[in-house]
């Protein structure tokens, strides 16, 4: 057995020309001994490995030196590298790519980086959806590709975009196959609950937020996990006026220690269920550079929003008729303008039934009709068939640190899908996480 290293001469030969069927299959490995800096060389006789070698029928070797390649990326030949890479991707052999799942996940790391070096966010996008697409025609496999897909998408401000890809339910999760974790599970649907609050679909957020809070780690309660445990706090208030219980089969101590973390958020939400402005107003103030740093205080607005028009609500259980001016002063600091508009706006959403007025005076008043509002449904109010749960819930097991609970969940979430409607984007979108391997 050969104990020297092969030279990128006599590997480009066993890549060209394998001798057995056996050496074809090794070729990944074979190519994982050169170095950076022998990928990026020529042959010694001055050849390019990208132009002898077809991308086509060698994708395997073709892939580890453009991958090398796209790490020397400058602004004169970015653009070149960029082309040759997507098209790559476009013609790559999948069942070849298959045998170095590893190297998978090299194709969204470089496209990271000539988008940072030729200062272009959008770069990463297109040729990562294509080459979703391309491992997986179904898009129900979940691949290394789809964290940082979903990622670009954010950085870029793309966030109808990705939905066509989100939007699929996750029916299989093969680590071996894909080469991908629990840490890539819960990064996609991190960035995939961003996507939904960017698109105002908020119940899908907040049950997306759920899953990932509730996701059992085992070794330890991941920063992805307290992060969007804020998060579900505040798009909780913001779309069911309280605060939605998180599944039962959540960790005590996950919750616990989210808890711990998040004593401010919970300042916001008891001054929410009392109804108090003030309280609401003087926590933001006084914890602006948490939130700030947090990158929350776009959600914190809309929860304070979310919490004048509990108020009005409150109110309609008090008057029939009111005057604008007198309503404005019991709810405090806000115009009477202000209150017109977001009247008008509860009526037309139907969040209360009422109609706006003039006295003969000229008093603006607001008369609340007197009936129950329709109350919206929530995912856990459905009934669900899922006619195949048992064997989604077997490839689900593949995936360490999900246990049988939580697949249901999941697989509960995922089986309704839902169609998603872009929407005009105006919140905060915070993004802690850059390769995020920490835990807390």
């Amino acid at each position: 057995m050969r104990k020297d290293p092969f030279s990128v001469d006599e590997l480009l030969d066993i890549v060209l020309f394998p001798k057995t069927e056996d050496e074809e299959k090794k070729v990944g490995q074979l190519l994982s001994t050169l170095s950076h800096e022998e990928l990026v060389r020529s042959a010694s006789d001055g050849v390019d490995p990208l132009i002898v070698l077809n991308p086509a029928h060698h994708s395997v070797g073709y892939l580890y030196f453009i991958v090398a390649r796209c790490r020397e990326v400058n602004q004169e030949n970015g653009l070149a590298l960029y082309q040759q890479l997507c098209h790559f991707i476009k013609v790559m052999n999948i069942e070849q790519i298959r045998t170095v799942p590893k190297k998978i996940k090299d194709i969204a790391s470089v496209l990271a980086h000539m988008s940072s070096v030729l200062g272009k966010p959008s770069l990463p996008i297109l040729p990562l959806s294509y080459a979703i697409k391309r491992l997986t025609p179904s898009l129900q496999s979940f691949t290394s590709l789809h964290a940082p897909f979903a990622k670009a998408c954010i950085l870029d401000k793309q966030y109808a975009f990705p939905l066509e890809i989100i939007n699929h339910a996750i029916e299989d999760i093969n680590p071996k196959l894909d080469d991908i974790h629990i840490q890539s599970f819960l990064e996609y649907y991190y960035y995939s609950a961003h996507i939904y609050i960017a698109n105002k679909q908020l119940e899908r957020a907040l049950d997306i937020l759920s899953i990932l809070i509730s996701s059992p780690t085992y070794k330890a309660i991941s920063a992805i996990q307290i992060s969007a445990y804020k998060k579900y706090l505040l798009i909780s208030l913001i779309q069911t006026g309280g605060l939605v219980p998180l599944p039962k089969y959540t960790g005590v101590g996950v919750e616990k220690l989210c808890r711990a973390r998040s004593t401010v958020y919970h300042t916001l939400v008891k001054a929410f269920k009392d109804s108090d402005l003030k309280l609401f107003n003087d926590t933001v103030t006084r914890s602006s550079l948490v939130f700030g740093s947090d990158q929350h205080m776009g959600l914190v607005k809309q929860c304070f929003q979310a919490l004048r028009r509990k108020k009005v609500k409150e109110m309609t259980k008090v008057y029939i008729t009111v005057g604008l001016v007198e309503m404005a002063q019991k709810i405090g600091n806000i115009s009477v303008t202000d209150l017109e508009s977001m009247l008008v706006d509860m009526i037309n959403q139907q969040d209360i039934s009422a109609t706006l007025g003039v006295t003969e005076d000229g008093i603006k008043t607001v008369h609340f009709d007197d009936h129950d509002q329709p109350q919206p449904i929530r995912l856990e109010d459905k009934l669900v068939t899922l006619t195949d749960i048992n064997e989604k819930i077997a490839r689900m097991d593949k995936l360490e640190g999900l246990n049988k609970e939580f697949q249901i969940k999941y697989m509960t979430l995922t089986a309704n899908g839902g169609q998603m409607v872009s929407g005009p984007y105006d919140e905060d979108i915070d993004l802690p996480l850059d390769e995020e391997k920490k835990y807390i």
